[in-house]
């Protein structure tokens, strides 16, 4: 009889679950700032940093950075658009394309966020010596990288058949 043990996933020792998990349990955490100081939504949150940081971008451009679907974007925009803090201009190179960018009152609202989400960041990470920190964000660094290279390695394989 074969040992079926090897083949046996422990979530508790599995990196993706762990990381998902980990993942999860921070966006949830970080979110009621959001939420209950600023009534906005995790993805709405997502866009307006992003929009913070790039100033303009296409919905998909969007999607693509954070790692959200369409639907979920597009839900988002039409929030933070009927709340006044982005708008659409119509691409002048392609009128089926709008940028988005912040209003001036979107702006005022992610600098009221920032500070807040930074401290939060900052207890989280607070149990970790600077050591410690620097290799995690080195780690995380790898794996990014890892994920794309297989990621990579998947298509070429795909492609082939």
């Amino acid at each position: 009889m074969q040992n079926l043990k090897s083949d046996v996933v422990q979530l508790k020792q599995f990196v993706p679950y762990r990381m998902v998990h980990l993942a999860a349990n921070i966006s949830l955490a970080l979110s009621k700032i959001y939420k209950q100081e600023f009534d906005i939504s995790i993805p709405e949150w997502r866009v307006l940093a992003q929009l913070a940081q790039q100033q303009k971008l296409y919905s998909k451009d969007i999607g693509e950075i954070t790692s959200m679907d369409k639907s979920k974007v597009s839900r988002a925009v039409k929030v933070l658009e009927s709340k006044q803090y982005l708008i659409r201009k119509t691409d002048t190179k392609d009128n089926r394309a709008a940028y988005l960018s912040l209003t001036a009152q979107g702006k005022t609202l992610y600098q009221k966020i920032v500070p807040k989400a930074l401290q939060w960041e900052r207890e989280l990470t607070g149990v970790l010596d600077a050591s410690e920190h620097k290799d995690l964000m080195k780690i995380l660094d790898k794996l990014d990288e890892q994920v794309v290279q297989i990621e990579a390695q998947t298509k070429r394989g795909n492609s082939t058949e």
